[in-house]
């Protein structure tokens, strides 16, 4: 009876941490991530209420480009992400095919930067 406890916790926590890590995946495995972490929810980008990069997995193709927490989303691919919702611009601006570009401009105190991310896997 033991064994079946210590295996359930095992497959409980293997699974936590699979959602941790994998945070937005889809069952299409030809979308590709970021790894940044960024609000997703019916709620729409306004001023008071900015698209803020929550956290950024080291070592992601978000990383690797310069991106980091704290970053305000302004734009992506040239279009300004006020008023937008947050799962909208997730799943239909962030994600894409894995190996396609996306140019991401923040608001990094006060300054504006631009980058181009690669998606990955």
């Amino acid at each position: 009876m033991k064994m079946k406890t210590w295996t359930s916790v095992v497959v409980i926590a293997a699974v936590s941490l699979a959602a941790v890590f994998c945070f937005g995946c889809v069952k299409d495995d030809s979308r590709g991530l970021l790894g940044i972490v960024v609000p997703v929810g019916k709620d729409r980008v306004t001023q008071s209420s900015p698209y803020i990069v929550t956290g950024v997995y080291e070592g992601s193709p978000a990383y690797d480009a310069g991106i980091r927490p704290d970053d305000v989303i302004v734009m992506i691919d040239g279009r300004a992400v006020e008023g937008l919702e947050y799962d909208y611009i997730y799943n239909n601006l962030l994600r894409g095919r894995a190996g396609t570009r996306v140019r991401i401009a923040v608001m990094r105190k006060a300054q504006k930067l631009e980058f181009d991310v690669v998606r990955g896997l």
